[in-house]
């Protein structure tokens, strides 16, 4: 079960507010976007699962 959190009343990491103010930026969110893309289809295309999930966590731990 999903608890309900107060957004107003928590401290977020300053990455996680880095993150907030990046997604409102139509630019960041395309290159995000593209840059998973282009991982994901390399990945699939390798066809190695286990490099495939590893580089993917970093790749988004990137962004």
């Amino acid at each position: 079960m999903i608890a309900n959190v107060d957004v107003a009343t928590t401290t977020f990491s300053p990455r996680v507010m880095e993150l907030r103010q990046k997604i409102h930026d139509e630019e960041w969110v395309d290159f995000a976007v593209q840059r998973i893309a282009q991982v994901l289809s390399r990945r699939l295309v390798d066809g190695d699962e286990q490099v495939f999930t590893r580089k993917t966590l970093e790749l988004v731990e990137s962004l």
